[in-house]
């Protein structure tokens, strides 16, 4: 559902012109959790009163590529991640991005688990 919530997303819109795309595709939320789910949601942006969802960007592409491979595991190591990243990325910026999600966390630095 947050995907397609992102999906709608992708150019901005004021609160009310996201809450009526929702309930066009069956998100049939209120205004006041629109607004609740915008503003929680660290991958949300807001300018001057319109919301856009901030994906795409490395964080994006990087939670991506974990979600693929920890579709069936609970921890892997940061070495066999950064073998299967189709991009540069260093393992310092890897790890920041980690830390950063809702998804996952390192607990040494050397392993990568699902929280």
């Amino acid at each position: 559902m947050v995907d397609r919530i992102y999906e709608q997303l992708k150019t901005p819109k004021t609160l009310k012109e996201t809450q009526n795309r929702l309930v066009e595709i069956g998100i049939d939320w209120n205004l006041a959790q629109v607004q609740l789910f915008l503003e929680m949601d660290k991958k949300i942006v807001e300018n001057n009163g319109f919301y856009s969802a901030n994906v795409g960007g490395l964080d994006y592409k990087v939670l991506g590529v974990l979600d693929q491979l920890f579709k069936d595991k609970p921890k892997i190591p940061v070495r066999k991640i950064m073998e299967q990243i189709p991009f540069t990325i260093g393992k310092q910026e890897l790890l920041a991005i980690v830390e950063k999600s809702d998804s996952y966390y390192s607990p040494n630095g050397v392993i990568i688990s699902k929280k």
